[in-house]
Order: C-alpha cells, then structure tokens, then sequence
C-alpha cells in the first residue's frame, strides 16, 4: 500500500470518529502569526504559503483542521476558534497529524487581542485535525 493511502485511511478512521466531521457545518478561520493582526488566508505575490484552517461544528462540538500550502515548510499561525465553545486554559487535542509525532499533542486555547485562538504548526504540506 503506498504511503498517501494510509494517511487518507487515517483521516477516513478520524472522520467514521467524528459525527462533527461528517455532519458540522464549515467555517473558514481566522490567522495571525504575531497574535495581534487577524485576517483569512491571503496570496502573497500570487502564491499561498499559509496554513488554511477551517471548523466543523455539529452542536456543542468543534473540530479544528489546518493544511499547509508551503510543499517545504511546517507553518505556524494563531487561529480563532469558537469563543463559546471554549474556555481559556482548556485544550484541543491532535486526532490526526501527517507527522505521526504530533498525533495526541495538545494546544492550549487563550486570548489574542481578543479572539479565542490556539497556535497551530502544520507539517509542510501537511494536514492537522484537532478536537
């Protein structure tokens, strides 16, 4: 089997999981690499090197979900979650990383200027899925 067929058998098992990866509705999130400036995902001189997140949310729960555009680099960015459905302090756990190191890590959900964010690294040309 090749490699890119275990990894979307990976994420197939993480969404069977998952009733908000099949059933939630889908948001485009916010990023910010300094905490402070937040915006959607933009081309920079015609190219997107950029973590891309969006949410499913299906009731009271939110899965987080990162690629990375750059084919070289990880990528780091704050990204905004659902305010109401997390408090500060809390965490989000990794459900799926295609670096199998980060599978089960944790991020930590705090404030930046006023939007709840976590600081999420995506593998370089990589996938996250976060609960």
């Amino acid at each position: 089997q090749s490699s890119s067929y275990k990894e979307i058998s990976k994420i197939i098992n993480v969404r069977k999981q998952e009733l908000a990866l099949r059933r939630g509705r889908q948001y485009l999130r916010q990023i910010s690499g300094n905490g402070i400036d937040f915006g959607f995902p933009q081309p920079i001189g015609g190219r997107m090197l950029s973590v891309l997140p969006w949410s499913r949310i299906f009731s009271d729960t939110e899965i987080l979900c990162a690629i990375n555009t750059d084919p070289h680099n990880s990528r780091s960015a704050w990204v905004v979650i659902d305010k109401d459905l997390h408090k500060i302090g809390d965490s989000l756990t990794c459900l799926y990383s295609s670096d199998q190191n980060q599978t089960s890590s944790k991020v930590e959900v705090t404030v930046k200027n006023q939007m709840t964010a976590v600081w999420l690294t995506v593998p370089a040309a990589g996938c996250v899925i976060f609960k």
